[in-house]
């Protein structure tokens, strides 16, 4: 397994460093700053079995946190704030410090990449 070892913080850049370098940049979107990691030791054969499965369970549940998001975000259909759970996630998203809205849907969708929130308890 790579090891990662921080480097240095940079804003507004993310991405791969160059084309066959190993070291790669993270975005925090919150706070809007972007740690630099070099990888050592990084893996350089075809993908395991257990990567690819890993590969297809993050693109389900990618694919059901933005259907969820389309279906409940603000615009022309439901206003300028969204749906009431659009509202209720975003609540939930500062309530746990959580740097973006999918974090919220990621923790409550189960196995089957459903998302339910909890009940609504005016927090």
């Amino acid at each position: 397994m790579a090891k990662i070892i921080p480097i240095d913080v940079i804003k507004g850049i993310s991405g791969k460093y160059g084309k066959d370098s190993d070291t790669y940049f993270a975005t925090n979107s919150s706070s809007n700053k972007i740690r630099i990691a070099k990888l050592a030791h990084p893996y350089k054969g075809p993908a395991t079995d257990k990567q690819l499965a890993q590969q297809e369970k993050f693109t389900a549940r990618q694919a059901a946190a933005t259907a969820w998001l389309n279906a409940n975000k603000p615009g022309t259909t439901n206003g300028e704030k969204g749906t009431s759970a659009y509202q209720y996630a975003q609540r939930l998203k500062r309530q746990f410090s959580l740097s973006n809205i999918n974090q919220v849907l990621y923790r409550y969708m189960d196995d089957k990449n459903v998302i339910t929130l909890p009940e609504d308890k005016g927090i």
